[in-house]
Protein backbone atom coordinates (compact mmCIF):
# COMPACT_ATOMS: atom_id res chain seq x y z
CA UNK A 1 0.00 0.00 0.00
CA UNK A 2 1.49 3.29 -1.10
CA UNK A 3 1.74 6.03 1.50
CA UNK A 4 2.30 9.70 0.86
CA UNK A 5 5.47 11.19 2.29
CA UNK A 6 5.13 13.30 5.40
CA UNK A 7 6.74 16.68 5.94
CA UNK A 8 9.45 16.95 8.58
CA UNK A 9 8.03 18.09 11.93
CA UNK A 10 11.17 19.98 12.95
CA UNK A 11 13.65 21.96 10.85
CA UNK A 12 16.92 23.29 12.41
CA UNK A 13 18.13 26.67 11.13
CA UNK A 14 21.49 28.43 11.18
CA UNK A 15 20.26 31.29 13.32
CA UNK A 16 18.45 29.23 15.93
CA UNK A 17 20.26 26.29 17.56
CA UNK A 18 17.03 24.78 18.85
CA UNK A 19 14.51 23.07 16.52
CA UNK A 20 11.47 25.05 15.49
CA UNK A 21 7.99 23.53 15.43
CA UNK A 22 6.37 23.48 12.00
CA UNK A 23 3.36 25.62 11.29
CA UNK A 24 -0.17 24.45 12.21
CA UNK A 25 -0.99 24.12 8.49
CA UNK A 26 1.79 21.60 7.95
CA UNK A 27 0.84 19.68 11.10
CA UNK A 28 -2.76 19.59 9.93
CA UNK A 29 -1.63 18.27 6.54
CA UNK A 30 0.32 15.49 8.25
CA UNK A 31 -2.73 14.48 10.23
CA UNK A 32 -4.84 14.36 7.08
CA UNK A 33 -2.25 12.14 5.37
CA UNK A 34 -2.22 9.69 8.27
CA UNK A 35 -5.99 9.54 8.46
CA UNK A 36 -6.18 8.94 4.72
CA UNK A 37 -3.87 5.98 5.16
CA UNK A 38 -6.12 4.54 7.87
CA UNK A 39 -9.14 4.69 5.54
CA UNK A 40 -7.34 3.75 2.32
CA UNK A 41 -8.95 0.29 2.04
CA UNK A 42 -12.68 0.64 2.79
CA UNK A 43 -15.03 -2.23 2.00
CA UNK A 44 -18.01 -2.04 -0.35
CA UNK A 45 -21.12 -2.50 1.75
CA UNK A 46 -24.04 -4.31 0.15
CA UNK A 47 -26.71 -6.94 0.70
CA UNK A 48 -27.41 -10.08 -1.31
CA UNK A 49 -28.15 -11.61 -3.61
CA UNK A 50 -25.19 -10.25 -5.58
CA UNK A 51 -22.21 -11.30 -7.65
CA UNK A 52 -18.81 -9.90 -6.65
CA UNK A 53 -16.02 -9.93 -9.21
CA UNK A 54 -12.51 -9.21 -7.99
CA UNK A 55 -9.47 -8.95 -10.28
CA UNK A 56 -5.82 -8.27 -9.37
CA UNK A 57 -3.26 -7.06 -11.91
CA UNK A 58 0.47 -6.46 -12.02
CA UNK A 59 1.27 -3.36 -14.13
CA UNK A 60 3.38 -4.20 -17.17
CA UNK A 61 5.73 -1.29 -16.45
CA UNK A 62 5.83 -1.97 -12.70
CA UNK A 63 4.58 1.56 -11.92
CA UNK A 64 1.68 2.02 -9.51
CA UNK A 65 -0.06 5.39 -9.77
CA UNK A 66 -1.78 7.19 -6.92
CA UNK A 67 -4.71 5.68 -5.04
CA UNK A 68 -7.98 5.70 -7.00
CA UNK A 69 -11.26 6.41 -5.22
CA UNK A 70 -14.25 4.13 -5.62
CA UNK A 71 -16.32 4.43 -8.77
CA UNK A 72 -20.08 4.34 -8.40
CA UNK A 73 -22.03 3.12 -11.45
CA UNK A 74 -25.76 3.03 -12.06
CA UNK A 75 -27.99 0.00 -11.93
CA UNK A 76 -26.95 -1.41 -8.56
CA UNK A 77 -23.28 -1.80 -9.55
CA UNK A 78 -20.40 -0.61 -7.34
CA UNK A 79 -16.80 -0.58 -8.52
CA UNK A 80 -13.70 0.05 -6.45
CA UNK A 81 -10.14 0.39 -7.76
CA UNK A 82 -7.28 0.08 -5.26
CA UNK A 83 -3.59 0.51 -5.87
CA UNK A 84 -1.23 -1.43 -3.61
CA UNK A 85 2.55 -1.48 -3.50
CA UNK A 86 3.05 -3.71 -6.53
CA UNK A 87 -0.41 -4.64 -7.78
CA UNK A 88 -3.79 -3.10 -8.56
CA UNK A 89 -7.19 -4.60 -7.69
CA UNK A 90 -10.64 -3.94 -9.13
CA UNK A 91 -13.71 -5.06 -7.16
CA UNK A 92 -17.13 -4.94 -8.85
CA UNK A 93 -20.37 -5.72 -7.00
CA UNK A 94 -23.49 -6.31 -9.07
CA UNK A 95 -26.85 -6.71 -7.37
CA UNK A 96 -29.09 -9.59 -8.50
CA UNK A 97 -32.88 -9.40 -8.54
CA UNK A 98 -33.31 -13.02 -7.43
CA UNK A 99 -31.09 -15.90 -6.43
CA UNK A 100 -29.96 -17.59 -9.66
CA UNK A 101 -30.24 -21.32 -10.29
CA UNK A 102 -26.96 -21.31 -12.22
CA UNK A 103 -23.84 -19.20 -12.09
CA UNK A 104 -24.43 -15.71 -13.56
CA UNK A 105 -22.61 -14.89 -16.76
CA UNK A 106 -19.72 -12.45 -16.48
CA UNK A 107 -20.48 -9.04 -17.95
CA UNK A 108 -16.88 -7.84 -18.16
CA UNK A 109 -13.72 -9.47 -19.51
CA UNK A 110 -10.17 -8.96 -18.27
CA UNK A 111 -9.65 -6.06 -20.67
CA UNK A 112 -12.65 -4.25 -19.24
CA UNK A 113 -11.30 -4.58 -15.70
CA UNK A 114 -7.86 -3.43 -16.89
CA UNK A 115 -9.43 -0.28 -18.38
CA UNK A 116 -11.23 0.38 -15.10
CA UNK A 117 -7.86 0.13 -13.35
CA UNK A 118 -6.28 2.51 -15.87
CA UNK A 119 -3.76 -0.13 -17.00
CA UNK A 120 -2.68 -1.26 -20.44
CA UNK A 121 -1.49 -4.85 -21.05
CA UNK A 122 -1.22 -5.78 -17.35
CA UNK A 123 -0.40 -9.24 -16.01
CA UNK A 124 -3.39 -11.00 -14.45
CA UNK A 125 -2.61 -12.21 -10.93
CA UNK A 126 -5.99 -13.63 -9.96
CA UNK A 127 -9.68 -13.34 -10.73
CA UNK A 128 -12.30 -14.32 -8.16
CA UNK A 129 -16.07 -14.43 -8.53
CA UNK A 130 -18.15 -14.59 -5.33
CA UNK A 131 -21.85 -15.37 -5.52
CA UNK A 132 -23.62 -14.05 -2.44
CA UNK A 133 -26.87 -15.90 -1.65
CA UNK A 134 -29.27 -16.18 1.28
CA UNK A 135 -29.43 -18.75 4.07
CA UNK A 136 -27.35 -21.94 3.66
CA UNK A 137 -29.49 -24.75 2.15
CA UNK A 138 -30.16 -27.99 3.97
CA UNK A 139 -28.90 -30.01 0.99
CA UNK A 140 -25.66 -28.16 0.34
CA UNK A 141 -24.27 -30.82 -1.98
CA UNK A 142 -27.25 -30.54 -4.34
CA UNK A 143 -26.90 -26.77 -4.66
CA UNK A 144 -23.15 -27.02 -5.24
CA UNK A 145 -23.67 -29.60 -7.97
CA UNK A 146 -26.27 -27.40 -9.69
CA UNK A 147 -23.75 -24.53 -9.69
CA UNK A 148 -21.07 -26.79 -11.26
CA UNK A 149 -18.88 -27.14 -8.17
CA UNK A 150 -16.66 -30.20 -7.87
CA UNK A 151 -14.70 -31.31 -4.82
CA UNK A 152 -15.66 -28.45 -2.53
CA UNK A 153 -14.28 -27.03 0.69
CA UNK A 154 -16.80 -25.35 2.98
CA UNK A 155 -16.75 -23.60 6.33
CA UNK A 156 -19.11 -21.79 8.62
CA UNK A 157 -17.57 -18.35 9.18
CA UNK A 158 -18.19 -15.28 11.30
CA UNK A 159 -19.29 -17.33 14.29
CA UNK A 160 -21.92 -19.14 12.23
CA UNK A 161 -23.27 -15.98 10.56
CA UNK A 162 -22.36 -17.16 7.05
CA UNK A 163 -21.03 -20.10 5.07
CA UNK A 164 -18.32 -20.04 2.39
CA UNK A 165 -17.80 -22.74 -0.26
CA UNK A 166 -15.27 -23.13 -3.10
CA UNK A 167 -13.72 -25.86 -5.24
CA UNK A 168 -10.73 -23.61 -6.11
CA UNK A 169 -10.90 -24.59 -9.79
CA UNK A 170 -9.90 -22.05 -12.40
CA UNK A 171 -12.50 -21.76 -15.15
CA UNK A 172 -12.11 -20.85 -18.80
CA UNK A 173 -12.29 -17.13 -17.98
CA UNK A 174 -9.35 -17.53 -15.54
CA UNK A 175 -11.63 -17.05 -12.54
CA UNK A 176 -12.13 -19.16 -9.45
CA UNK A 177 -15.63 -19.30 -7.95
CA UNK A 178 -16.75 -18.93 -4.35
CA UNK A 179 -20.25 -19.11 -2.89
CA UNK A 180 -21.09 -17.15 0.25
CA UNK A 181 -24.36 -18.05 1.98
CA UNK A 182 -25.37 -15.14 4.19
CA UNK A 183 -27.32 -16.02 7.31
CA UNK A 184 -27.02 -13.13 9.76
CA UNK A 185 -24.51 -10.65 8.27
CA UNK A 186 -25.70 -7.09 7.76
CA UNK A 187 -24.42 -4.97 4.87
CA UNK A 188 -21.32 -3.77 6.71
CA UNK A 189 -20.29 -7.18 8.04
CA UNK A 190 -21.02 -8.79 4.68
CA UNK A 191 -18.79 -6.30 2.87
CA UNK A 192 -15.95 -6.89 5.33
CA UNK A 193 -16.35 -10.66 5.08
CA UNK A 194 -16.26 -10.57 1.28
CA UNK A 195 -13.19 -8.34 1.45
CA UNK A 196 -11.39 -10.87 3.67
CA UNK A 197 -12.18 -13.67 1.23
CA UNK A 198 -10.93 -11.79 -1.84
CA UNK A 199 -7.83 -10.70 0.09
CA UNK A 200 -7.08 -14.34 0.89
CA UNK A 201 -7.21 -15.18 -2.81
CA UNK A 202 -5.27 -12.07 -3.89
CA UNK A 203 -2.47 -12.31 -1.36
CA UNK A 204 -2.26 -16.06 -1.86
CA UNK A 205 -1.69 -15.51 -5.58
CA UNK A 206 0.82 -12.73 -4.95
CA UNK A 207 2.72 -14.92 -2.50
CA UNK A 208 2.94 -17.69 -5.07
CA UNK A 209 4.81 -15.39 -7.47
CA UNK A 210 7.92 -16.41 -5.55
CA UNK A 211 7.47 -20.09 -6.42
CA UNK A 212 8.64 -19.82 -10.07
CA UNK A 213 11.70 -17.95 -8.83
CA UNK A 214 12.42 -20.73 -6.33
CA UNK A 215 12.05 -23.35 -9.05
CA UNK A 216 14.36 -21.39 -11.35
CA UNK A 217 17.01 -21.14 -8.66
CA UNK A 218 16.82 -24.82 -7.59
CA UNK A 219 19.19 -26.22 -10.29
CA UNK A 220 21.50 -23.21 -9.97
CA UNK A 221 21.81 -23.71 -6.22
CA UNK A 222 22.68 -27.36 -6.83
CA UNK A 223 25.50 -26.27 -9.15
CA UNK A 224 26.68 -23.66 -6.66
CA UNK A 225 26.72 -26.29 -3.88
CA UNK A 226 28.81 -28.70 -5.96
CA UNK A 227 31.19 -25.93 -7.04
CA UNK A 228 31.62 -24.78 -3.43
CA UNK A 229 32.48 -28.32 -2.30
CA UNK A 230 34.99 -28.67 -5.15
CA UNK A 231 36.69 -25.37 -4.36
CA UNK A 232 36.78 -26.20 -0.65
CA UNK A 233 38.54 -29.49 -1.35
CA UNK A 234 40.98 -27.73 -3.68
CA UNK A 235 41.78 -25.22 -0.97
CA UNK A 236 43.08 -28.06 1.23
CA UNK A 237 45.85 -29.09 -1.15
CA UNK A 238 46.49 -26.11 -3.41
CA UNK A 239 50.18 -25.10 -3.52
CA UNK A 240 51.17 -21.51 -2.92
CA UNK A 241 51.83 -20.75 -6.58
CA UNK A 242 48.18 -21.57 -7.51
CA UNK A 243 46.42 -19.50 -4.89
CA UNK A 244 45.70 -16.69 -7.33
CA UNK A 245 43.71 -18.92 -9.69
CA UNK A 246 41.76 -20.49 -6.81
CA UNK A 247 41.02 -17.04 -5.39
CA UNK A 248 39.62 -15.92 -8.75
CA UNK A 249 37.35 -18.98 -9.00
CA UNK A 250 35.99 -18.50 -5.47
CA UNK A 251 35.39 -14.81 -6.19
CA UNK A 252 33.42 -15.67 -9.34
CA UNK A 253 31.28 -18.20 -7.44
CA UNK A 254 30.64 -15.72 -4.64
CA UNK A 255 29.61 -13.09 -7.20
CA UNK A 256 27.08 -15.48 -8.78
CA UNK A 257 25.57 -16.31 -5.38
CA UNK A 258 25.35 -12.65 -4.37
CA UNK A 259 23.71 -11.81 -7.70
CA UNK A 260 21.12 -14.58 -7.30
CA UNK A 261 20.44 -13.47 -3.73
CA UNK A 262 19.94 -9.86 -4.78
CA UNK A 263 17.56 -10.84 -7.57
CA UNK A 264 15.39 -13.07 -5.36
CA UNK A 265 15.53 -11.20 -2.06
CA UNK A 266 12.64 -8.83 -2.73
CA UNK A 267 10.42 -11.54 -4.22
CA UNK A 268 10.96 -13.96 -1.34
CA UNK A 269 10.51 -11.15 1.18
CA UNK A 270 7.19 -10.24 -0.44
CA UNK A 271 6.16 -13.91 -0.41
CA UNK A 272 6.74 -14.10 3.35
CA UNK A 273 4.80 -10.87 3.94
CA UNK A 274 1.85 -11.94 1.76
CA UNK A 275 1.76 -15.38 3.40
CA UNK A 276 1.49 -13.70 6.80
CA UNK A 277 -1.46 -11.64 5.58
CA UNK A 278 -3.19 -14.78 4.24
CA UNK A 279 -2.82 -16.45 7.65
CA UNK A 280 -4.25 -13.38 9.39
CA UNK A 281 -7.22 -13.16 7.02
CA UNK A 282 -8.03 -16.86 7.45
CA UNK A 283 -7.94 -16.40 11.22
CA UNK A 284 -10.35 -13.46 10.92
CA UNK A 285 -12.91 -15.71 9.20
CA UNK A 286 -13.43 -17.55 12.52
CA UNK A 287 -14.14 -20.83 10.78
CA UNK A 288 -16.10 -23.75 12.15
CA UNK A 289 -16.58 -27.16 10.61
CA UNK A 290 -19.38 -27.99 8.15
CA UNK A 291 -20.20 -31.70 8.33
CA UNK A 292 -19.00 -33.61 5.30
CA UNK A 293 -16.68 -30.87 3.98
CA UNK A 294 -13.08 -29.85 4.44
CA UNK A 295 -12.61 -26.39 5.93
CA UNK A 296 -12.04 -23.53 3.51
CA UNK A 297 -8.98 -22.25 5.38
CA UNK A 298 -7.54 -25.72 5.87
CA UNK A 299 -7.76 -26.39 2.13
CA UNK A 300 -5.93 -23.13 1.38
CA UNK A 301 -3.21 -23.67 3.97
CA UNK A 302 -2.47 -27.29 3.03
CA UNK A 303 -1.90 -26.38 -0.60
CA UNK A 304 -0.43 -22.94 0.01
CA UNK A 305 2.07 -23.39 2.82
CA UNK A 306 4.29 -25.93 1.00
CA UNK A 307 4.92 -23.37 -1.74
CA UNK A 308 5.70 -20.69 0.84
CA UNK A 309 8.06 -23.06 2.67
CA UNK A 310 9.80 -23.79 -0.64
CA UNK A 311 10.47 -20.08 -1.08
CA UNK A 312 11.64 -19.78 2.52
CA UNK A 313 13.96 -22.78 2.12
CA UNK A 314 15.39 -21.35 -1.11
CA UNK A 315 16.02 -17.98 0.52
CA UNK A 316 17.68 -19.68 3.50
CA UNK A 317 19.77 -21.85 1.18
CA UNK A 318 20.95 -18.78 -0.71
CA UNK A 319 21.91 -17.12 2.55
CA UNK A 320 23.86 -20.16 3.73
CA UNK A 321 25.62 -20.48 0.37
CA UNK A 322 26.59 -16.82 0.47
CA UNK A 323 27.99 -17.17 4.00
CA UNK A 324 29.88 -20.36 3.11
CA UNK A 325 31.40 -18.78 0.00
CA UNK A 326 32.49 -15.70 1.94
CA UNK A 327 33.90 -17.90 4.71
CA UNK A 328 35.92 -19.92 2.18
CA UNK A 329 37.12 -16.69 0.61
CA UNK A 330 38.21 -15.40 4.03
CA UNK A 331 40.03 -18.67 4.78
CA UNK A 332 41.93 -18.54 1.50
CA UNK A 333 42.82 -14.88 1.97
CA UNK A 334 44.02 -15.64 5.50
CA UNK A 335 46.13 -18.51 4.21
CA UNK A 336 47.63 -16.29 1.51
CA UNK A 337 48.32 -13.57 4.07
CA UNK A 338 50.05 -16.03 6.41
CA UNK A 339 52.27 -17.27 3.57
CA UNK A 340 53.09 -13.70 2.57
CA UNK A 341 54.05 -12.90 6.17
CA UNK A 342 56.18 -16.04 6.31
CA UNK A 343 57.97 -15.01 3.11
CA UNK A 344 58.49 -11.53 4.50
CA UNK A 345 59.91 -12.97 7.72
CA UNK A 346 62.26 -15.19 5.69
CA UNK A 347 63.43 -12.23 3.64
CA UNK A 348 63.94 -10.14 6.76
CA UNK A 349 65.98 -12.92 8.34
CA UNK A 350 68.09 -13.21 5.18
CA UNK A 351 68.65 -9.47 5.23
CA UNK A 352 69.68 -9.68 8.88
CA UNK A 353 72.13 -12.47 8.10
CA UNK A 354 73.59 -10.47 5.25
CA UNK A 355 73.90 -7.43 7.51
CA UNK A 356 75.70 -9.51 10.15
CA UNK A 357 78.09 -10.85 7.50
CA UNK A 358 78.74 -7.34 6.25
CA UNK A 359 79.52 -6.23 9.81
CA UNK A 360 82.04 -9.06 10.17
CA UNK A 361 83.59 -8.18 6.83
CA UNK A 362 83.69 -4.53 7.81
CA UNK A 363 85.48 -5.37 11.05
CA UNK A 364 87.96 -7.51 9.18
CA UNK A 365 88.52 -4.70 6.66
CA UNK A 366 89.02 -2.26 9.54
CA UNK A 367 91.70 -4.55 10.98
CA UNK A 368 93.41 -4.84 7.63
CA UNK A 369 93.12 -1.08 7.17
CA UNK A 370 94.86 -0.43 10.46
CA UNK A 371 97.69 -2.78 9.47
CA UNK A 372 97.96 -1.21 6.02
CA UNK A 373 98.01 2.34 7.36
CA UNK A 374 100.55 1.42 9.99
CA UNK A 375 102.70 -0.28 7.32
CA UNK A 376 102.60 2.75 5.05
CA UNK A 377 103.45 5.12 7.94
CA UNK A 378 106.35 2.96 9.07
CA UNK A 379 107.57 2.72 5.49
CA UNK A 380 107.48 6.51 5.30
CA UNK A 381 109.43 6.80 8.57
CA UNK A 382 111.99 4.31 7.28
CA UNK A 383 112.37 6.31 4.07
CA UNK A 384 112.91 9.47 6.11
CA UNK A 385 115.39 7.67 8.38
CA UNK A 386 117.44 6.36 5.43
CA UNK A 387 117.39 9.76 3.70
CA UNK A 388 118.66 11.49 6.81
CA UNK A 389 121.33 8.80 7.20
CA UNK A 390 122.57 9.39 3.62
CA UNK A 391 122.79 13.11 4.27
CA UNK A 392 125.22 12.36 7.11
CA UNK A 393 122.97 12.67 10.08
CA UNK A 394 123.16 9.35 11.90
CA UNK A 395 120.19 8.63 14.17
CA UNK A 396 119.90 5.95 16.77
CA UNK A 397 118.24 2.78 15.35
CA UNK A 398 116.18 2.49 18.50
CA UNK A 399 114.03 5.33 17.13
CA UNK A 400 112.54 2.97 14.52
CA UNK A 401 111.87 0.33 17.13
CA UNK A 402 110.05 2.85 19.32
CA UNK A 403 108.15 4.25 16.32
CA UNK A 404 106.52 0.89 15.50
CA UNK A 405 104.22 0.62 18.60
CA UNK A 406 103.68 4.38 18.59
CA UNK A 407 102.45 4.37 14.99
CA UNK A 408 100.29 1.28 15.43
CA UNK A 409 98.74 2.67 18.62
CA UNK A 410 98.11 6.07 17.04
CA UNK A 411 96.39 4.51 14.03
CA UNK A 412 94.24 2.29 16.29
CA UNK A 413 93.22 5.21 18.50
CA UNK A 414 92.36 7.34 15.44
CA UNK A 415 90.18 4.61 13.90
CA UNK A 416 88.42 4.04 17.24
CA UNK A 417 87.68 7.78 17.63
CA UNK A 418 86.32 7.98 14.06
CA UNK A 419 83.97 4.99 14.68
CA UNK A 420 82.83 6.52 17.96
CA UNK A 421 82.08 9.86 16.30
CA UNK A 422 80.11 8.18 13.49
CA UNK A 423 78.12 6.13 16.01
CA UNK A 424 77.34 9.26 18.05
CA UNK A 425 76.05 11.13 14.98
CA UNK A 426 73.84 8.23 13.91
Amino acid sequence: MISKGAEEAFSPTASAPTPQVSSPAIFEQKTVDFNSELHARPSIYFTGPAIVEHVAFLPSDGVIKEFHDSLEAEGGISVRVERHTEFVTVTRVRKLATEPERWPDAELCEGDFARLAGLSSPLLVCRVSILVLGNPPDLLGTVLKALDFGDTAASSIGGGAAQVCSDFRVRADNSSRIILFNKDLNAHRLGRMVRRIVEIETYRSMALLGLPEARRLAPLLGEYDAELVRLTNRNLGTPADQHKQLLEEITVLSSHIISATAQARNRFGATAAYAKIVEERIALLRETHVPGFQRFGTFVERRFKPAVRTCEATALRLEHLSRAAMHLLDLLQTRIQVEIEFQNATQIQAMANRAATQVKIQRAVEGFSMIAISYYLLSLLKLIYETVDHVGLHLNPLIMLVAIPVVVGSVGITIFRVKHALKTES
